[in-house]
């Protein structure tokens, strides 16, 4: 197509207008400085038709260029994109051209996942134009909204260097519909200046950078060419200039809720149900300044939010992350991230009320949030509400690089408290290299003794180097045995861990079937804290290869190979006894290490059609069985199925098996099986039906001495074979036109019973259902 004619003739197109009188701002040829014109009192309707006069007006911009999984060449389908702004929003209006329009991917769902499995387009506003982080807006074909923001101090997703930096937990509100036509499809975006921040100037410049994926063929594309050979994506945006007369606004909103819910219990043995019992909450919203927000939540409700999917415990060391889910935790907490996870909400179990001031002051972004926690029992045993207050200052130094202080503080009495003062650098050098450490100091004062509770100290280093054809990677963590995080996620404390990786990546030519290959070794290894600084060997190490292909139709495989080495400390079986021939217990000694150990997996991605997708994991390896001291084999399938037949249908279907034997006799240690269906209607826009049923069945025998087969005592008792069978089962009817706006009925039920899938023998634990009604009023 030849772009110049396109340009001054889009009328020719469904819903277009006439452009005779715009600028094109090809980003294939540099053109990056975009200049758009102010409309006063715009007569848009944003219905997905480019057909008002308005948008012959607007800038145009247009040649793209692909970066995945072709980087530098121009994009195989070209999308033309228009702008204006008024005095209270910015507009974008999109025709996406299609050569198969049969092939476009567009599905109704709910918010926030229209860019998953569907064609999407992406607009990202850095409106402090500071490279940092931007205002990230998708719609698929049908208009169908994602947000977030793009963090530049995020990895990847997946760990794929080309996948986003985006926080979906993040929404706001605007304006978005769309359409397919003969040749392609068209959407309309307005962005309302009162859902964004940015500063109050005459005149402002703000970083824009516009993006497509074409899902069918995993082809993405960027007005703003891209490179992995910059680690930043937000250095490479071109830019609208030349903004005047606009003004950030004070957001306003308050947001009642009304809760109803009934509950059973089973207690004594017997399941009792509960009266009806309504709550009210309140969420709030202020801007005590139009860059600087208040929110406070009282009584909030979460009982919309989606049960978590089950994870494997058995031959687990560590306690299991499982990520926030809860809106008010979600919204505007991106500040509080760090290379160490010191802040995860999740640790607010059931909050009263609480409170967050978030917001940018200059070149400082500062946040708060203090809540008051009606469950913290798991902190020393106590029975107090617990007080949470945690402090974040982050200041920009240079161009994206960024200097940071966090301070958290758990307490339940004067005398019982974890408190956690940290600061943390991020250096961006050389156009590819990216330099992150962090210092962190924590207290803790238990309550029983007399002394003031002396520092221990954490320590994080993390070098890497990003371009198209090698990466490179060197990580230090170092935690001291005493130090604790209790209103974060540190699960491993008294380590130092070394990681590095390295890896390359070669890219076949335009259209080839061989799209990209390449690999990685990771080398890792754990050392006791002490140990470290003495000089002595690691107790765990694993080297792993990790060869990848990418194929043509957005189809992938990735093979691990590894092999390490594991030394059982000693302290672990502190209460272990045998128990011998005569029901006498006999001491137990301390096993041998486990090295070396190999395993093999396979992760592929496969799209079977346009409509069924295969993702999962294989495991095959030899690993350490923590709770015994002895070697084992696990064999691992994580199949996991997407169907989408349709536009409104969509299921998603997961099951993990995971088979333990042990490696001297070839005896069985534990089985599990975690099934997971998921099934939702979507019958608009705004409303979907969700069901969701979850199967977590473990089995594992009675715990043997690794070389002899004696039973095993902890702490005086035999450990007998276990197993379980819970069942977990969910509904949700879902009404959700806007952020804040919702109104959802709801059902959930967890059974426990023996093992096996037969849900007529298992027992309620615990029910409820619940019905609640939210309204966001915006001031």
């Amino acid at each position: 197509m030849i772009w110049s004619v396109l340009a001054l003739s889009l009328a020719t197109s469904p819903g277009g207008a006439s452009a005779a009188d715009t600028v094109f701002y090809s980003g294939r040829d540099g053109r990056l400085a975009v200049d758009p014109p102010r409309i006063e009192a715009p007569s848009i309707s944003v219905d997905g038709r480019l057909d008002e006069p308005e948008w012959a007006e607007a800038a145009v911009l247009g040649g793209f260029t692909q970066y995945t999984p072709v980087e530098g060449i121009p994009a195989t389908q070209d999308t033309e994109v228009r702008v204006f702004y008024s005095a209270d929003a910015i507009y974008f209006g999109f025709h996406v051209f299609d050569d198969d329009p049969d092939g476009i991917l567009a599905f109704l769902t709910e918010r926030d996942r229209s860019s998953f499995g569907n064609d999407w387009v992406r607009v990202m506003l850095d409106t402090f134009d500071d490279q940092r982080q931007a205002y990230s807006f998708f719609v698929n074909p049908y208009g169908i909204q994602t947000d977030g923001l793009w963090l530049e101090s995020l990895p990847p997703a997946g760990g794929v260097p080309t996948n986003p930096k985006v926080d979906f937990n993040v929404d706001f509100i605007w304006d978005s519909q769309g359409r397919i036509v003969e040749d392609g499809w068209i959407v309309e975006l307005r962005i309302p200046y009162v859902s964004i921040r940015f500063p109050d100037r005459p005149v402002q410049d703000w970083g824009l950078q516009i993006a497509r994926g074409v899902t069918r063929t995993d082809f993405k594309s960027s007005w703003a060419p891209l490179t992995l050979d910059i680690s930043s994506v937000l250095a490479q945006s071109g830019k609208l200039v030349g903004l005047h007369d606009i003004h950030p606004k004070r957001l306003v909103q308050l947001n009642p809720e009304m809760t109803g819910s009934v509950r059973g219990d089973r207690a004594s043995g017997t399941f009792q149900r509960g009266d009806f019992d309504p709550e009210v909450g309140l969420n709030a919203r202020y801007g005590l300044t139009p860059n600087l927000v208040l929110d406070a939540t009282l009584y909030p409700d979460f009982s919309q939010v989606e049960a978590d999917a089950d994870q494997i415990q058995v031959n687990e060391r560590f306690a299991l992350f499982f990520p926030e889910k809860r809106p008010f935790f979600l919204d505007g907490t991106e500040i509080f991230l760090t290379p160490q996870r010191l802040v995860h909400t999740r640790r607010v179990a059931d909050p009263i009320g609480g409170a967050k001031l978030t917001g940018k002051l200059g070149d400082f972004s500062v946040a708060y949030m203090g809540a008051v926690d009606e469950s913290p029992t798991s902190v020393f045993g106590g029975s107090d509400n617990a007080i949470f207050n945690m402090l974040r200052l982050r200041r920009d130094v240079g161009s994206g690089s960024t200097l940071g202080l966090l301070y958290t503080d758990r307490t339940l009495t004067s005398d019982v408290y974890n408190r956690v003062l940290s600061t943390d650098v991020r250096l961006l050098f050389g156009g590819r290299y990216a330099l992150q450490t962090q210092l962190t100091g924590s207290w803790t004062a238990t309550g029983t003794t007399g002394t003031a509770p002396a520092l221990k100290p954490m320590v994080t280093l993390d070098l890497s180097r990003s371009s198209r054809f090698s990466t490179f990677q060197f990580k230090l963590e170092d935690t001291h045995p005493e130090f604790r995080a209790l209103s974060g996620f540190i699960p491993r404390v008294g380590d130092t861990e070394l990681t590095a990786v390295g890896g390359f990546t070669r890219y076949g030519a335009p259209g080839a079937v061989l799209e990209r290959w390449g690999s990685q070794i990771r080398w890792n290894s754990f050392y006791r804290h002490d140990d470290f600084w003495d000089g002595v060997r690691p107790f765990e190490w694993e080297v792993e290869f990790w060869p990848s292909l990418a194929l043509r139709g957005a189809r992938s495989v990735t093979a691990v190979l590894r092999v390490g080495g594991f030394d059982f400390p000693p302290e672990a079986f502190e209460g272990y006894q045998v128990l011998d021939s005569n029901g006498q217990a006999q001491p137990f000694a301390p096993p041998p290490a486990v090295s070396p150990i190999f395993g093999v997996a396979i992760i592929p991605n496969v799209r079977v059609t346009d409509r069924i997708r295969l993702t999962g994991r294989s495991f095959f390896r030899e690993v350490p069985l923590y709770d015994e001291g002895s070697q084992g084999w696990e064999i691992q399938l994580a199949p996991s199925l997407q169907l989408t037949p349709n536009d409104a249908w969509r299921f998603d279907l997961s099951h993990t098996w995971s088979h333990l034997t042990r490696s001297a006799d070839g005896s069985d240690f534990s089985t599990v099986h975690i099934s997971r269906v998921g099934v939702q209607y979507q019958f608009g826009r705004a409303v979907f039906l969700r069901l969701i049923a979850q199967y977590d069945l473990e089995r594992r025998t009675a715990l043997r001495h690794p070389v002899t087969g004696q039973p095993l005592l902890i702490d005086g008792d035999v450990q007998d074979a276990e197993e379980r069978g819970d069942f977990q089962g969910q509904a949700l009817l879902s009404y959700e036109p806007s952020p804040g706006t919702i109104f959802f009925v709801g059902y959930s039920r967890l059974m426990d019973g023996p093992y096996g899938y037969r849900l007529a023998r298992k027992n309620p634990v615990t029910d409820g259902f619940f019905i609640k009604l939210s309204y966001l009023l915006r001031l």
